[in-house]
Formats: C-alpha cells, structure tokens, sequence
C-alpha cells in the first residue's frame, strides 16, 4: 500500500511539473497552429472591425512594453501602465507578448489593470500581440478571453489633419512563425494600401534579426519568412518593425526600415524598461527605465 501511495504522489508531482516547467510546458499543452489562429482573428475581425483612433493632430505619442512575465507580481506593468494613463499625448499602448509566465496567471494581469484605472475623459487602449507563453503554458484560453483576435490592425488619424493617418499591424509570431495564411494576407494588405498612411508600424514578439546570429526554435522567424518581409517592408515603406522576446533592447536600420527589440519589463529583472513611440511628420524612439 505504501508503494502505490508512492507512486500516487509522484505522478501528481509530474503532473505539475509537466504542467508548469519551463523545460517542457512549450510543448505539451496542444494549441491551435498559426493559420487556425489566423482563420479565428480574422472572422472576429469580419465582425467587430478594427480600431480607429482619434488624436487632434499629428503628433502623438504610443508607449511599447514587452516581457512582462506577470507571475507573483506586477509592479512594473502597474507603472507602466499609470504612465501612460497620465500622458494626454497617449492614445494608445501596445504590449509585445509574453504577458504572463505560466500556470493561469493572467489574474496578476487583471488586478494591474484594476489598480490603475484611467482617468475620467482618457481613452484606455492597450493592443496586445501574443508571445510563446501567452500561446503555451496553458495561457491560450486565457489570452483570448481578453484579445479574441490575434493578428489585427489599428489607424491613429488627426482631427484637424483628416488625410494624415498611421496603420498599426499587429501579427501573431508566438509559435515562431507567421504561417502560410498570414503572410499571404500581410503581403496582399500592405501592398493594397501602403499609400494611403503617412507611417506604418509592425507589431509582434518575434525577433527578425539576432546580433549573436541565433536562430533556433521560438528565437527568431525562419529565415525564409525573414527574406520575404524584408523586401515586402522595403516595397511598402515600412517605418518600423517592432518586436520583444530577446529581453536585450536592439534598434538598427535595415534598408530604410527600423528594427527594434524592447526590452523585458519582467519585475525580477535588474534594468527593466520600456520605450515610447513619438509620432510626427519625423519619427523618434527613447528607451525609459523602470526606477
């Protein structure tokens, strides 16, 4: 009897672990593959549209986080997030993925978002891409009761200035590719309406370029995929490509486009920080520490 107690008690240990590891949790939950993903963001899309968001002229400021890694604390999601609750210039945020560690911690998420309310009169619009542990670790479900769609797009436009107008482009690189579906339609999109904007911005968690040259699973898109936006971005005059995972910031230029990795805003880590976005006829970016 106490050898099956045993046994009883180890399985439930790996269960857990299973679970919840680091190790093994990218791959055992099942999850929808990038073109299911893409098919479900956009019929959600069909149906709800996308974001239009009014600023009274052409300047403007977005504030960009990534890797927050929410798990036992959110101090620096919270002042974050007052920031850019305080800035009037603000109308958007936008978080790179990796929202949450692991194991249904989106609760650390929710009580963030409850603690630093917006004040009255300021619009609260935070734009979420998903990251591999927002897909995986059991998070997917979660994820999705506060972002149903997951590749989508946003315009900011002027009040005063009605032709100047920006497009936002969030995709979904959580399981280390865009797919087949996304692609096709990010080319066919851009290619359609690329004169129509004054900037373009691309948002997502995975890296297209790594410095120390790494290219391994869930570390950067294939290099296929690579080759094809970068000359897709050229076509379509680009302004910038955004994304997180690397937790080291990285801002380069590659052909007229601006790559960008931001920084982990994850509390553990030593020199968390994130950037601001200001937008104008001139585009400027600036790195602001978590003191």
């Amino acid at each position: 009897m106490k050898n099956v107690n045993y046994i009883i008690l180890n399985l439930v240990i790996l269960t857990i672990w299973t679970s919840c590891s680091e190790q093994s949790n990218n791959y055992s939950t099942i999850v929808p593959t990038p073109n299911e993903r893409f098919v479900s963001s956009m019929k959600y899309n069909n149906m709800h549209g996308n974001a239009v968001l009014k600023v009274p002229d052409g300047n403007y400021r977005i504030y960009v986080c990534s890797d927050t890694h929410l798990n036992k604390t959110a101090d620096n999601f919270r002042c974050f997030i007052r920031r850019y609750h305080n800035d009037a210039d603000c109308p958007a945020a936008v978080h790179l993925g990796d929202l949450v560690e692991a194991c249904e911690t989106y609760n650390f998420f929710e009580q963030a978002q409850k603690e630093t309310p917006a004040s009255a009169g300021k619009q609260d619009t935070l734009f979420v891409t998903p990251g591999n542990h927002d897909l995986f670790r059991n998070q997917w479900d979660s994820f999705l009761k506060h972002w149903p769609t997951s590749t989508y797009y946003f315009v900011v436009e002027s009040q005063n200035l009605p032709k100047t107008k920006d497009l936002y482009i969030c995709l979904d690189s959580a399981q280390g590719t865009l797919g087949t579906l996304q692609l096709r339609w990010l080319r066919d999109f851009l290619v359609s309406v690329h004169a129509e904007y004054r900037h373009i911005f691309i948002f997502t968690h995975l890296n297209m370029y790594r410095r120390d040259n790494t290219y391994a699973d869930i570390a950067t898109l294939p290099l296929e995929e690579t080759m094809e936006l970068m000359s897709l971005f050229a076509q379509c005059n680009i302004t910038q490509y955004w994304s997180g995972h690397d937790h080291g910031r990285e801002l380069f230029t590659i052909g007229g486009v601006t790559y960008i990795i931001v920084d982990t805003m994850k509390d553990s880590y030593p020199e968390s920080a994130y950037m601001i976005l200001h937008v104008g006829d001139k585009v400027e970016n600036t790195f602001i520490s978590i003191l």
